[in-house]
């Protein structure tokens, strides 16, 4: 009688032990991957859970009463519910902003194309916009298929730390800018050798020149530049839109009949924004040790000598601010493991003091990564809200 209860037991406790990382820190990198993709694709977990309490109901009709279906219930039950975190927790976030959710997008969407199969597509084209060390530094340049945004481009800065990552990373959302009108220029920068944090903040402002010097072929307007960075990249979009024409900051690169580097508006996917901060207060160190990853970028700690603290407040957005800052959009979640949410408060403070023009957008489920599900919760909040900043911003300017 017993054997008819592990089925529905065994469905419980998986579901459990996969959704408990959406609200536990994760112990190491890799269950910190796994919790993404839970957080992600909750749902199906909560499907698992309702699976094994309904096949424990139907057990104990069968079978009669008994302690292991009971526990069986209250394990199903609890998965279930935090399952449903992810959903739950953005509803008001969707209501305030008037984004109606989609359950067919998302459940939909892992069966439609991924991130990783658009790399396959190749619908777009490379070219190198500088050379250094050696080596070609390029960026993939997708075309809009509509002409809706009045030449209006983003220029994309793709993750991984300061030393990993590589253009393209996140296709899927190349493709959809593009499909709104947007010319997209997804690029590459020196990752290495590190401390890197001139090389690739001057390869960031050298690809916004190079874009610019190619406005005509591309038939975009140099005037109508946002940046799109993620993480690491999203803080070096922060720190060349912030600090153009900065000569402690230079372009590594010069192109003919082009003076500056200015974008007209920066967004923000969970980026490090005050160095010094997140150096003394990391988030999850089991997930990733955040001030070695500093000190690799910056060349050793800020209480090394005065000399490398500088160096931290220089490559900090939250310092690099005044009134003639892009207008910026933030973007963060309440659940990042990497990059703790306080650096987006931290500099949308130092924006609203400055009165320079900026928004917000917390996700309390999300996860550092989130929006590698396209079609996930937080994803579709976030193509509305991003859609809305850059024709306020750039496309209708």
């Amino acid at each position: 009688m017993r054997q008819m209860f592990k089925v529905p037991l065994i469905l419980n406790l998986t579901a459990l032990l996969a959704v408990i990382w959406i609200i536990v820190p994760a112990p190491g990198y890799q269950i910190w991957l796994f919790s993404v993709a839970v957080s992600e694709w909750s749902l199906w977990f909560a499907a698992l859970a309702l699976l094994g309490i309904i096949a424990g109901l139907f057990s104990r009709t069968v079978n009669g009463q008994g302690n292991l279906w009971l526990l069986s219930s209250v394990i199903g039950s609890l998965a279930f519910i935090i399952s449903l975190y992810p959903f739950f927790s953005v509803l008001s976030i969707a209501r305030e902003q008037n984004i109606s959710l989609s359950l067919k997008t998302y459940f939909n969407g892992i069966w439609k194309e991924s991130n990783s199969s658009a790399k396959e597509l190749k619908d777009f084209t490379t070219y190198t916009y500088a050379h250094a060390d050696g080596e070609g530094l390029q960026l993939d340049v997708y075309l809009p298929t509509v002409n809706a945004a009045n030449g209006a481009s983003v220029i994309v800065v793709h993750e991984g730390s300061w030393n990993g990552g590589a253009r393209s990373d996140f296709p899927q959302w190349n493709r959809w800018l593009a499909a709104q009108g947007y010319t997209v220029f997804d690029i590459d920068y020196r990752v290495a050798p590190q401390p890197n944090y001139l090389t690739a903040t001057g390869d960031v402002k050298c690809a916004v020149r190079w874009v610019k010097s190619h406005a005509a072929e591309f038939k975009i307007s140099p005037e109508r530049i946002s940046l799109l960075g993620r993480s690491a990249g999203a803080h070096l979009a922060l720190l060349a839109a912030y600090s153009a024409g900065d000569a402690r900051l230079p372009a590594t690169c010069a192109e003919e009949n082009v003076t500056n580097e200015n974008v007209r508006a920066v967004v923000s996917f969970y980026a490090p924004t005050d160095l010094p901060w997140a150096y003394d207060n990391p988030a999850n160190r089991l997930v990733i040790d955040g001030p070695a990853t500093l000190s690799r970028f910056l060349g050793g700690s800020p209480h090394e000598s005065n000399e490398i603290r500088e160096r931290f407040i220089l490559a900090s957005p939250v310092a690099r601010i005044s009134s003639a800052t892009p207008p910026t959009l933030l973007i963060h979640g309440g659940q990042d493991q990497l990059v703790r949410s306080e650096n987006m408060t931290r500099l949308a403070g130092k924006l609203k003091e400055a009165n320079a023009t900026h928004k917000t957008l917390f996700i309390p489920y999300a996860q550092h990564g989130f929006d590698y599900n396209f079609n996930g919760w937080g994803a579709q909040i976030v193509q509305s809200e991003i859609l809305g900043f850059l024709h306020e911003n750039i496309q209708t300017r």
